[in-house]
């Protein structure tokens, strides 16, 4: 029997990464139950209110300092989160929802506390191999859902967690099953020309940028012939890295930001990029091969974790800066074996594919009470 009143808030954000996860989630629950109310407390930021704005969820935000602001000015840091954690007490009281879903970031710390504390139920997303800060603490007493197996390394004793993979948008989690990820000479058959994507995140990566059109300058036409390059440079070098392709004519797509990935996703055959949780398990979806350069500067190094789980499993090829810097990194020899060893790009792509759970948003949703596979 179907049950009704299905109502989630979803607690966290602060960056795309920890957004789509559960943007993913809200999306798999309304598929499921139209009528179910949804709603993100997050912290406000830009790119939240871009992201929420889009979906047309219902949205709200609490000013709350975040982890690095504790030492500095302590009284100010706990005030903050006592009085998101009383709003918030205030808030579930009057809504009583259905489930609470953390996604990582300060903000959701006051959020989850206050649900535990009104004895709803909650369930935590984790999306990189490095559990945050956030869900190290919060993990100790919810649920929590993995997206790698090595997480559980860093998790507090005794923690409840399930191996449920990294909730994806239904568009990207599609191209799993698709024809778009077929083999490479699948690709070459559909398209003349095959594809080099480049994405450095939303607001692109001038690292990635540089090191990229500084390999292809290196290599030149010849070595390119037969290859177009979709680049995503975000808003700070679009003009001058799509000139400095024209000036080597060489075949391009240079846009600051994709509004549509999984188009680019479904036409690549080769991918340069960062190894944030939500790219990595883009790519997996999408069986595209890739070359890695992760943030030298993310928290916990969590992105070089995330990296090497992909390139221990042969599926993609990491790059770093010698110096742990942002500096432009040496991309021409990586870019040179593989764009001309079509039996190692298979290689790698069967083993992406492999890697992939594109029906993670469904796992986490069966986890929720009264949203199991019979809602």
């Amino acid at each position: 029997k179907k049950q009704r009143g299905l109502a989630v808030a979803f607690a966290g954000g602060g960056t795309g990464g920890h957004l789509a996860p559960g943007l993913a989630v809200a999306d798999e629950l309304r598929r499921r139950e139209s009528d179910c109310r949804i709603h993100f407390v997050g912290s406000g930021r830009p790119v939240e209110e871009q992201m929420l704005s889009e979906s047309g969820y219902e949205r709200s935000a609490h000013d709350v300092l975040p982890l690095s602001h504790l030492r500095r000015r302590p009284l100010s840091f706990i005030r903050s989160h006592w009085r998101a954690y009383r709003r918030q007490r205030a808030s579930i009281r009057r809504d009583r929802p259905t489930a609470v879903i953390g996604l990582g970031g300060y903000v959701s710390v006051p959020v989850v506390l206050a649900a535990g504390r009104e004895n709803v139920p909650v369930l935590l997303l984790e999306q990189n191999a490095v559990p945050g800060r956030a869900n190290r603490l919060l993990a100790r007493w919810f649920p929590i859902c993995l997206t790698f197996e090595q997480s559980q390394q860093g998790l507090p004793r005794g923690a409840t967690f399930h191996l449920t993979g990294n909730p994806l948008r239904l568009a990207i989690a599609k191209l799993h099953q698709s024809v778009a990820g077929g083999s490479v000479d699948d690709q070459q058959n559909v398209a003349q020309t095959r594809t080099l994507l480049v994405v450095g995140g939303s607001l692109g990566s001038q690292q990635i940028n540089d090191s990229v059109v500084s390999a292809i300058q290196e290599l030149g036409t010849t070595a390119l012939a037969g290859w177009r390059v979709v680049h995503q440079t975000g808003p700070e070098s679009a003009e001058a890295t799509a000139t400095a392709y024209a000036q080597l004519h060489i075949e391009h797509i240079v846009q600051p930001f994709f509004s549509d990935l999984a188009e680019m996703y479904g036409q690549a055959s080769l991918c340069v990029g960062r190894a944030g949780a939500t790219t990595l398990t883009e790519l997996a979806a999408s069986g595209v091969p890739a070359i890695l350069i992760p943030y030298p500067h993310a928290a916990d190094d969590h992105q070089t974790a995330n990296a090497r789980v992909f390139e221990n499993a042969r599926a993609a090829v990491v790059e770093e800066s010698p110096d742990r810097s942002s500096q432009p990194i040496d991309l021409s020899q990586s870019l040179r074996q593989l764009m001309t060893d079509d039996v190692r790009l298979e290689e790698m792509r069967s083993a992406m594919r492999s890697l992939a759970r594109p029906d993670a948003a469904a796992a986490v949703a069966n986890l929720l009470p009264a949203a199991g596979p019979s809602c």
